[in-house]
Parts: C-alpha cells; structure tokens; sequence
C-alpha cells in the first residue's frame, strides 16, 4: 500500500510539473512586448517628359478611298510633328481599326449601312515638355481630329524614391520612440518593415475631341487650350514597422 501510495505522489509531482513547465512556456511566448507604426514620407518633383495621345479619324462611302485618305493625312500629320524635333523612334502606332457605321431605321426595323470609319491612333513620347503644346497645335493644323489625352510623367524616379523612403522611416523610427517614452518603455530593434509606395504623375484635362471631317471644325467636350505646362510630381512612400521594447 506504501508502495501504491509513492507511486501516485511521483505521478502526481511529475504532471504538476508538466503543467507548470507548460504555463511558463506560454508567458514567455506573450511576454514580448511590441509596438507598431507606420510613416508617410513625400517628394515633389517636376514632370520632364509628356504624352500625347492623338487620332486621324475619316468617313466615306468606299472603304478603300477612306482609308487611303486616312494614310494621306496621318503621314502628313507624322512628318508635321518631326519637324517640331520629335524623332520617328518617339512616333507609335495605339490602333487602327475600320468599319462601317450604321443607323436604325424605325420604318423597316433593320440596320442601315452608313459611311466607313477609318480611325488611326498615333502615340507622341515628347521629352521637351516646353514644346508639348507646338506639337499638338502641329498635329491638328496638319490633319489630326480626334485629341484623346495628354499626360506627363517623369524620366527617372529613383532618387525620389529613396529620398521619400527615408523619410517615411523617420517618421516610423519618430513615432515609435514616442510611443515607447510614453509607455515608460525603450525602443528595441526592429522586428519587422513593409513599404507600400504611390506615385502619383500629374495629368492633364482627360480630352476628347472629335472633329467634323466635311467642315473641318473641331468640337471638344473638354478642351485644353495652349500653352500647357506639366507641373509637379509626388512620389509617395509609406511603411509599416513593428519594434521591440525593452
């Protein structure tokens, strides 16, 4: 019976030590305490490049004699634009599609064929920004009748990347001292960092402009007038940081 009863207390001494050995494991798990922030850093820099997106648009009866006009005054509308000193490699094709509109005719409740639409969209990289606004003056006078967007952008984003990532850091390092200070804690290492970063590229007016080929008038919905100017870009960086405290 004595010997029954040693066992149970050895028994017992050993699973009340498990269990212990197990809740200490668990409050050393938690016992780390941590803070997380995040920080924003911003900078501004001014636009060096622009993009224009331009169409040749033209109607007529034959579908072949539409086209062939359409090339005429796309090639006159390409070698007019050279000549403001935009080079053909800066010069690219967006689209180029045909087809045939039609109208509903309430009497005979079918489709009617109407004229052939031929539509060729052209691509502009111009890299003076300051001569953006010659090349679309060029490009409409020389046969250009549909101006679909002008937006403007910058070369080389690097440094500004960098510039704005340290200061998001700063800021990050800067608010989680002060949490830290108030807690009554020390800043520790950092356990964990992400970015997130925004670029943001100015853009001008979204534009669309048709034109009526017979008159040759152009009606725009939104027009911009000339001189444009490309104005500024910010670059915007922002992380996320996890910090021991001690």
């Amino acid at each position: 019976m004595k010997k029954i009863a040693k066992t149970f207390s050895v028994l017992f001494c050993a699973g009340a030590l498990c269990v212990l050995n197990s809740c200490t494991i668990q409050q050393d798990a938690y016992s780390k305490r941590t803070v997380s922030v995040s920080g924003t850093g911003s900078v501004t820099i001014e636009a060096d490049t622009a993009t224009i997106i331009l169409s040749v648009v033209t109607r007529g009866k034959d579908v072949a004699e539409t086209s062939e006009e359409n090339a005429k005054k796309m090639t006159a509308v390409q070698d007019a634009v050279i000549k403001t000193g935009i080079s053909k490699e800066c010069i690219s094709t967006q689209n180029y599609s045909v087809y045939q509109e039609s109208h509903y005719d309430n009497k005979t409740g079918r489709q009617i064929p109407d004229d052939y639409r031929v539509t060729n969209q052209i691509k502009i990289l111009v890299k003076k920004i300051n001569t953006a606004s010659d090349v679309i003056d060029v490009a409409l006078k020389n046969g250009a009748n549909q101006l679909s967007s002008l937006t403007y952008g910058v070369t080389d984003t690097e440094i500004a990347k960098k510039q704005a990532r340290s200061l998001a850091i700063q800021q990050a390092q800067e608010a989680a001292n002060l949490l830290a200070g108030a807690s009554g804690a020390n800043l520790g290492k950092v356990l964990s960092i992400s970015e997130h970063a925004d670029y943001a590229y100015p853009r001008a007016r979204l534009m669309k402009t048709t034109a009526n080929a017979d008159m040759g008038m152009i009606e725009a919905e939104e027009a911009v007038s000339t001189p444009v100017s490309g104005g500024s870009s910010t670059v915007t960086v922002s992380v996320d940081a996890v910090y021991q405290l001690k």
